[in-house]
């Protein structure tokens, strides 16, 4: 018997008490995700894209989430981000190790890349919460993980608030390739705590590509509704 690392209740059963893990998993029952965002749509759509994928498909190839950025959830990475609860680290990691092993048409990635924080916002945290993430999911899976390659060499202003288009510019000529044979010629599995637009994970997508990985995957915690 141990707590549960959400609630703190006592629990037999693995990391989450069954109320967390019923909570947890109630989005699969409500939203259908978009097959390449992975975002999660309104309910009774049918279709297999959101409409930003039907207008400009991604980069990468896919993109996981444990669920939606809401409720509990979004509740438990607000403590992980800006609370200090670093040991939140490997329940979430543990959460986010079985999206990817789950779902097939992530393949066999052979390196996990973080995604990064610029210096001064990682002063500020002291810890880059995707850094701690990508740590826990390359032990549980026994993948690499390559930190310290993909830069953020500005800081931006939070991305929270900011709609798409302001978001890319936000984040234009923001993250940089160090030591990029390192990814050359490999599937990569880019870690991040949330996507809401996509815009970041995409901007990182491009790099990775442009300095020759041969695909991107990407895992988060959470994702946006539709």
């Amino acid at each position: 018997m141990g707590r549960c690392s959400f609630c703190g209740r006592w629990s037999y059963r693995g990391i989450l008490c069954p109320r967390c893990t019923s909570a947890l998993e109630a989005w699969k029952r409500e939203f259908p995700i978009c097959s390449l965002c992975g975002r999660l749509m309104g309910r009774g759509v049918s279709q297999q894209l959101c409409p930003q994928c039907q207008e400009e498909k991604p980069p990468f190839r896919l993109a996981r989430a444990v669920g939606p950025y809401r409720g509990m959830l979004k509740d438990v990475i607000l403590d992980f981000k800006y609370k200090g609860r670093r040991s939140l680290s490997q329940p979430l990691g543990y959460l986010l190790a079985q999206v990817v092993a789950a779902e097939p048409l992530f393949g066999k990635p052979q390196v996990i890349i973080p995604v990064p924080l610029a210096r001064q916002r990682l002063k500020e945290r002291a810890f880059n919460q995707a850094e701690l993430l990508a740590r826990e999911v390359g032990r549980l899976l026994g993948l690499k993980v390559a930190e310290g390659v993909l830069l953020k060499e500005r800081d931006t202003v939070p991305q929270a608030g900011l709609g798409r288009k302001e978001r890319w510019i936000n984040l234009k000529d923001t993250f940089a390739l160090k030591r990029a044979s390192i990814i050359e010629g490999q599937d990569v599995l880019l870690v991040d705590d949330v996507l809401t637009t996509g815009a970041t994970v995409t901007a990182c997508t491009i790099v990775l590509l442009q300095a020759g990985a041969r695909s991107v995957s990407v895992a988060t915690l959470a994702t946006g509704i539709l």
